[in-house]
């Protein structure tokens, strides 16, 4: 008998029943999950050193009803456990291994998910199966012998059975593995798809390498491992509190570290499965390019010289659909951002509620396109002005200056000329270029429709081409790609203002909308960062109400409608002073004609308002006082086509009474006509306006002074020898003693 029993433990150890084993692993998954798991290779069995079994060609259904690839399928599965402990009735996994697993995730219209596992229905019974035969049963199940690829093993249906046996609670099920040991599972080569009917949304990982090992299913598990996803290599190496809290649907501890080629990041904190993916931990993220990252999932930010290296720290929480970053700490392009986020994910598109403080915004840096630094700094030498940057002539190229040359802009005054005729091309824009004028490019407006939100942004500095804004603090309100920005507080060169800011990026054209004032700035350093003039000082006031819509910048500056002025009181002209001047004259000195950087002519008030229309601006009302000075003006500024027609009326007063004096003293005034092209504008008097019995009156007050010079001899000291200014006003003069 012995004997027998010693054959029979030998032939079961030489010669182990490989099918039996295959239709128990079917039986058992079938009732445990209610899904048909197929065996289409054969299956190898050892005992030593370790007990265990490999199967090939393995699947597992999607669950019932669901019209789907199966759920997982593989080129083979190795399971070994060790021997001595299963004497013991423990399990200890030595090695688990799935060859190429294809691990089909997707949720139907319905929202049932294929990866939800459940258990027979109570009020059947499996049928088993001592043997197996390729016929059909009368109960209509299928087990057929899977010796060959053409003859599956499958368990197709159960028998119907009125009562139904004694289940164990999930709880139960669990408890009775709590012990497993996991001490090499591994996945070789798998592929992991995902697919969501509902929103259409579909991703796949490749390549995916994963180790395992855990004492226990209720020790830590660790896992390292890579995959591949759209063409980058991701590396994690993380552990889990326990595998058990997982799959008992429980909260656990995860740590996890990730790296890419785009971003690295980790996250340590709380981890919960029942209601989806949620977190509750610390998170730190960085990225050398922020527009790498952003094109790698799938989006673009617009072309500029920034989203380069950004770094995030802080607290994150997430549900379904929604997510917290708390104690946020970010840097983006050496832009320090602190506060706090909420968002929303469910929407058409993303929705940000932020509170965030930051140190530096140089919106330069989001305009700018490399090569292209938008500062253009006053020069400090001056040049002829044909070798001016010109725009091109038709049918021909730019023109531009010699290399060590370059533009005059914001020169202060030379002469008394100079505060009546500029002959320079005038203040220009900073960042502008006269040959590129306008342009024609669309207006990027992507950013808007990247995520609606409401923002408040407290703001320590604010730099835009070379302005410079002090403390600003806004709120930022973007929704459907409209996005509404009001400036609560502006400080800025020793003065403070306020504002609102529309822009509407849902139209097909653009629109864009402000209002701003601004009040009690210094005018000398904004005038200097904003347009290069550095010769006028003083306090002032600016207000700015203008409207527009358009595809390109063209479009906007020609469909600007809208009102415009500014007021600076208290200030000064640098360079010339015009009663030094003028007192030289009286006493028949012309030495005080020239420029002098330590000179300046003091004014009162300068002011002026303009109505815009089309790209028009208007102004009927400009005016300076100043003691011995009056200036009054009106014209056009034809924004479209870089064109200026204005006329300035200087007037010369007896008396020192500034502003609020009467401007209709009596006086010589020269009117100057300013026409052309604001890069080059032909500036003249217009001798046909001067009131000839107040420059009779003028010059014969000059003359007491004059000690016998004749009108040739005064001519020639003030405006030089044979010049063209001095045969004008000889023959200006021969007018008015003719």
């Amino acid at each position: 008998m012995g004997l027998v029993a010693a054959a029979g433990a030998a032939f079961v150890l030489l010669a182990p029943p490989t099918d039996l084993i295959r239709e128990q692993a079917i039986t058992l998954i079938k009732e445990r999950t209610g899904r048909d798991l197929v065996i289409r290779g054969p299956a190898r069995f050892t005992v030593y050193p370790s007990l265990g079994v490999t199967l090939k060609d393995v699947s597992l259904s999607a669950p019932p009803g669901m019209d789907a690839p199966p759920t997982v399928a593989m080129e083979s599965i190795d399971v070994s456990v060790r021997l001595v402990p299963l004497l013991s009735r423990r399990v200890e996994v030595r090695r688990l291994v799935l060859t190429r697993p294809v691990f089909d995730l997707r949720v139907d219209k319905s929202g049932r998910r294929s990866w939800d596992f459940a258990s027979a229905d109570a009020g059947s019974q499996l049928v088993r199966f001592a043997a197996a035969s390729p016929r059909d049963t009368p109960a209509g199940t299928v087990l057929t012998d899977a010796s060959s690829a053409s003859h599956p093993i499958v368990l197709a249906q159960r028998a119907a059975t009125s009562a139904a046996p004694a289940s164990a609670p999930g709880g139960d099920r669990l408890a009775a593995v709590k012990d497993l040991v996991l001490q090499d599972v591994r996945i070789v080569g798998g592929k992991l798809t995902y697919a969501d009917a509902r929103s259409g949304i579909a991703e796949s990982l490749d390549a995916i390498n994963v180790a395992l090992k855990a004492r226990t299913l209720s020790k830590p598990l660790t896992a390292r491992g890579d995959l591949a996803w759209k063409g980058q290599t991701i590396r994690f190496d993380g552990t889990l509190t326990t595998l058990y809290e997982i799959l008992a649907q429980a909260p656990a501890k995860l740590a996890v570290d990730i790296s890419a080629d785009p971003i690295k990041a980790n996250y340590s904190g709380a981890i919960d499965v029942k209601s989806g993916a949620t977190l509750d931990g610390t998170v730190s993220a960085e990225t050398r390019s922020l527009r790498a990252l952003a094109l790698w999932l799938g989006g673009k930010l617009p072309e500029n010289n920034g989203f380069g290296q950004l770094n995030v720290n802080g607290r994150l929480k997430t549900r379904p659909g929604a997510f917290q970053l708390t104690n946020a700490d970010i840097t983006l392009d050496g832009m320090h951002v602190t506060g706090d986020l909420d968002g929303t994910t469910t929407g058409s598109r993303p929705y940000v509620k932020a509170d965030l403080k930051v140190s530096e915004l140089n919106l330069n840096t989001y305009v700018e396109t490399s090569g292209h630094t938008g500062r253009a700094r006053a020069p400090t030498a001056r040049v002829p002005v044909e070798q001016e940057t010109l725009p091109p002539a038709e049918g021909q190229g730019s023109q531009t200056p010699a290399p060590n040359a370059t533009a005059p802009a914001g020169r202060a005054p030379q002469s008394i000329e100079d505060l009546l005729e500029r002959q320079d091309p005038g203040p220009r824009v900073k960042g502008y270029t006269a040959r590129a004028g306008w342009s024609d490019e669309p207006i990027e407006v992507e950013l808007l429709g990247l995520v609606d939100a409401d923002a408040k942004l407290s703001v320590g500095r604010l730099i835009v081409r070379d302005i410079k804004v002090d403390q600003s603090d806004l709120t930022l309100a973007l929704k459907d790609r409209v996005a509404k920005i009001i400036f609560d507080r502006v400080d800025l060169y020793g003065g403070s203002g306020r504002g609102q800011i529309d822009i509407d990026g849902a139209a097909a054209a653009p629109g864009i909308a402000a209002s701003i004032v601004v009040d009690g700035v210094s005018a000398e350093p904004l005038l200097k960062d904003a347009a290069a003039i550095d010769w006028l000082s003083g306090k002032g006031k600016l207000t700015l109400a203008t409207t527009s819509r358009g595809v390109s910048q063209r479009q906007l500056v020609s469909a600007l409608d809208g009102k415009a002025s500014f007021v600076f009181t208290d200030g000064a002209i640098k360079g010339f002073n015009v009663a030094k001047a003028l007192r030289g004259l009286q006493s028949g000195q012309f030495s005080n004609l020239s420029a002098s950087s330590s000179e300046s002519t003091d004014f009162s008030q300068l002011s002026a308002s303009f109505d815009i229309a089309s790209g028009v601006a208007t102004n009927q009302d400009l005016q300076m006082m100043s003691p011995l000075l009056r200036v009054t003006g009106a014209g056009k500024v034809m924004l479209p086509d870089r064109h200026v027609d204005y006329t300035v009326n200087p007037k010369l007063v007896a008396d020192l009474s500034g502003q609020g004096g009467n401007t209709g003293l009596a006086g010589l005034q020269v009117p100057v006509r300013i026409v052309g092209p604001w890069h080059k504008p032909d500036i003249a008097p217009d001798l046909s306006k001067v009131d000839a019995k107040q420059a009779v009156q003028a010059v014969e007050e000059i003359g007491k002074r004059l000690k016998g010079k004749d009108a040739g001899e005064v001519v020639d000291e003030l405006f030089g020898k044979d010049s063209k200014e001095s045969q004008k006003a000889k023959k200006f003069l021969d007018k008015l003693f003719r």
